[in-house]
């Protein structure tokens, strides 16, 4: 019996969580049930004498207003505007169900105007909207404001890293809605407000109101970007961390602005060695190059404005051109098997290089002024023989001595030796 007892529990409560409402309306509604202490709120566009709510549980109930006044003691009755009903289950003399009716005909929203206004950060929509409060009162006795959510967009533009492009912005924005702060948009703009989410939900005609908005603020992702030389055999020719551009030298650098033109109409970039920034090479377009022949720390500073340079956007970034390095191999196969195929030196950061190989007898069997260049071990256009050769090579660094008595000079490589060639 006890166990019989247990599942007809079980049972009744199941049917009294899945009991559900019912409507008759000649107007669309909707019913809100996200609302704490309150099982739902019916909003109507527009409530008459044909409209009815029922409710479809097996329990023996009567309609009653919050103050225990009784209203019907059938399954469905006739709601009015602003008020809120209880479903009294009369067997076990409890509350089952707490609800709240608005004519939300009512309570339309009347968006008169906007007035937009802004600063290099923000941009203030200031409206004139006149929008009634919907309030309920909760099981508890709480009167409580149903919150009014309105839409905003306005199509901007957005920086992917690598371009810009048309977003559309959305945002929504609760009741009241006095002044509106969104971040300063990147160009000129048509703001445009509607709602609320009921108006749309109800399916009412809710006219949008648009303002447009001339940008001033500045946005710029200035980035620098090594550019590729073909040698396979320079060293940290682009070892680049975070914002710091780093790479063997002469290193040359493209510098781009990125920046939210037309908005941005003026630009300055400056270039200096970090310990003399007031010795700068100064240039006045978005995208530049520049070369940076020595070895040492670099900036590149950028400065942004508007056209009537009311707004300005700064930022630098960071250049490290990296000492010299001459390393010679004693080795080189040129047999066609991709391996090891030419005599090359391994470099980084030579402003200038002298190369000359003889053989055994001292005849001169290859020249080049380009480190990035090797030999390829002929002599002519035939293969040279196997053997020993001698090389000779002068390379001027583009870092300089830092002590002793060439100090503040160029640093100079000076090798002389063997290699030998294979097949």
């Amino acid at each position: 019996m006890r166990k019989l007892f247990l599942l007809i529990t079980s049972l009744l409560s199941a049917v009294n969580i899945f009991a559900q409402f019912g409507v008759i309306s000649q107007t669309e509604y909707i019913q809100i049930t996200d609302q704490q202490d309150i099982d739902a709120i019916f909003l109507f566009n527009g409530i008459n004498s044909s409209t009815e709510i029922s409710y479809n549980g097996t329990q023996t109930t009567e309609w009653r207003l919050y103050d225990n006044s009784f209203v019907a003691n059938t399954p469905n009755f006739s709601p009015d505007d602003a008020t809120g009903y209880i479903l009294f289950d009369k067997t076990n003399n409890i509350a089952l169900k707490h609800i709240w009716v608005i004519d939300y005909s009512l309570y339309l929203a009347k968006l008169n105007g906007l007035i937009i206004d802004g600063n290099c950060q923000n941009m203030n929509i200031n409206t004139e909207f006149d929008i009634p409060n919907i309030t309920f009162t909760d099981k508890n006795g709480k009167t409580r404001n149903l919150n009014r959510q309105f839409t905003i967009t306005y199509t901007d533009y957005v920086f992917n890293g690598e371009n810009w492009h048309d977003t559309l912005i959305v945002s929504k924005k609760t009741a009241p809605l006095i002044q509106i702060t969104q971040e300063a948009p990147n160009k000129d703009v048509d703001v445009c407000i509607w709602g609320d989410q009921y108006s749309i939900a109800l399916g009412i005609d809710t006219p949008k109101i648009c303002a447009s908005y001339k940008a001033i603020a500045i946005k710029s992702y200035p980035k620098g970007s090594i550019e590729k030389r073909d040698g396979t055999n320079e060293v940290k020719r682009d070892d680049s961390k975070n914002s710091t551009v780093i790479g063997s030298a002469p290193l040359v650098v493209g510098f781009s602005a990125n920046a939210n033109t037309p908005v941005a109409s003026f630009f300055e970039w400056k270039i200096y060695r970090s310990d003399s920034p007031h010795n700068y090479f100064r240039y006045s377009e978005p995208d530049i190059h520049y070369t940076f022949k020595e070895t040492g720390d670099y900036i590149a500073r950028l400065q942004v404005l508007n056209s009537d340079q009311s707004c300005l956007y700064e930022d630098s970034i960071k250049i490290s051109t990296l000492e010299s390095l001459l390393e010679i191999p004693n080795a080189f196969s040129p047999n066609g098997d991709g391996i090891n195929d030419e005599f090359r030196v391994i470099f980084k950061s030579i402003a200038s290089y002298n190369i000359m190989i003889v053989n055994r007898w001292g005849r001169t069997v290859y020249k080049s002024t380009n480190p990035s260049v090797g030999w390829d071990g002929r002599i002519g256009n035939k293969p040279a023989a196997e053997g020993t050769y001698y090389y000779i090579i002068e390379a001027t660094g583009t870092d300089k001595y830092t002590q002793g008595a060439h100090k503040g000079k160029s640093v100079i490589h000076k090798r002389k030796g063997h290699i030998n060639l294979f097949r």
